[in-house]
């Protein structure tokens, strides 16, 4: 009886049956949602995994992409892992709790900013071979990484006490964020985590004319010296390794606007929601705010996929894995 009188625009129940009907909404919603997730988790951290394993063969091996793919794989990995793990979150223990918000916010930073340096490395290496040879090697990209994730330990365990009230956490069994630091965190999330990572992905249009731009003096510089045909087709299967690799990563970071750009709206419209009384509009509205979380989850869960599609390489390395296994 109570759904049928839920169609109505109108609503006509107390305040106690109107939270009801929410919170049973929500709870289904969550339940049902849970199996995806589930999947999801499972899926990104088998291709992860499986990213690993092809990258790190002798064919694609010892490249500054894939150091850096090796740490993406990693870190979308361990988002995917503290997704899971907060589903199955059983109790109410405040340290789990404060520890798995911690954990997920730092590795989140991580792999968004890991696809932002690998994407800024790409445009160098693409832009000027000069600078490739002398910053853009395994071990350059090696070092960048671990100042990278050392700054961002340092920062997440410096911001971490302050922003959450720590001492409560005992009584509330949960961490809260401190009253005064609701706002000014969300805005930061957002510009750290999402919009600055999106500006700075824009180079990769950059990086995409610099590869056709090189790939046409290749073209005529063959044209124009026969005698130096071998020496030119030499230099064009050396770079071929490379370019395979950028291709992968410009794809990937192509991704990360179509899976992050509608959760950040949503994720900014949550904090000043339209007050209204309409029963189905609420429950949309719900609707969206928890189809934001998979859209994220998917951000790292189809790399795998986006490799396989754009990667010749890294194609035909799966596949020699699957026919050494069968």
């Amino acid at each position: 009886m109570a759904s049928l009188m839920y169609n109505n625009s109108s609503i006509s129940l107390t305040s106690k049956e109107f939270q009801n009907e929410i919170k049973l909404y929500l709870a289904n919603l969550n339940y049902t949602l849970s199996f995806v997730q589930i999947f999801i988790v499972l899926f990104g951290v088998f291709g992860n995994i499986l990213a690993l394993v092809v990258i790190n063969r002798k064919s694609l091996r010892n490249t500054s992409p894939s150091v850096f793919i090796t740490y993406l794989a990693i870190f979308d990995s361990c988002v995917l892992l503290l997704h899971g793990a907060n589903l199955a979150r059983s109790g109410r223990n405040p340290f789990i709790h404060c520890s798995l918000i911690y954990l997920t916010d730092l590795a989140t930073f991580c792999a968004n900013w890991i696809l932002v340096i690998i994407t800024l490395e790409r445009c160098v290496a693409a832009s000027s071979p000069f600078l490739a040879k002398r910053f853009c090697t395994v071990d350059s990209a090696r070092r960048s990484i671990y100042i990278f994730l050392t700054i961002s330990i340092i920062f997440f365990s410096i911001k971490f006490p302050f922003i959450y009230d720590i001492k409560q956490a005992s009584k509330t069994k949960k961490c809260l964020i401190r009253s005064y630091f609701v706002l000014i965190l969300r805005i930061c999330q957002v510009i750290l985590f999402y919009a600055i990572p999106d500006l700075l992905l824009l180079s990769n249009l950059f990086t995409i004319y610099a590869l056709c731009r090189r790939t046409r003096q290749f073209s005529s510089a063959c044209l124009k010296d026969e005698q130096k045909l071998d020496m030119r087709i030499s230099d064009i299967n050396s770079s071929c390794k490379q370019r395979q690799l950028t291709i992968m990563l410009v794809t990937v970071s192509l991704s990360f606007y179509l899976f992050t750009t509608p959760a950040m709206i949503v994720f900014i419209r949550e904090y000043h929601p339209v007050k209204h009384h309409d029963i189905n509009k609420i429950k949309q509205n719900i609707f969206f705010s928890q189809m934001s979380v998979i859209l994220l989850q998917l951000n790292d869960a189809t790399n795998f996929i986006f490799f396989c599609f754009t990667g010749q390489r890294f194609r035909q390395a799966t596949g020699i894995i699957h026919e050494g296994r069968s």
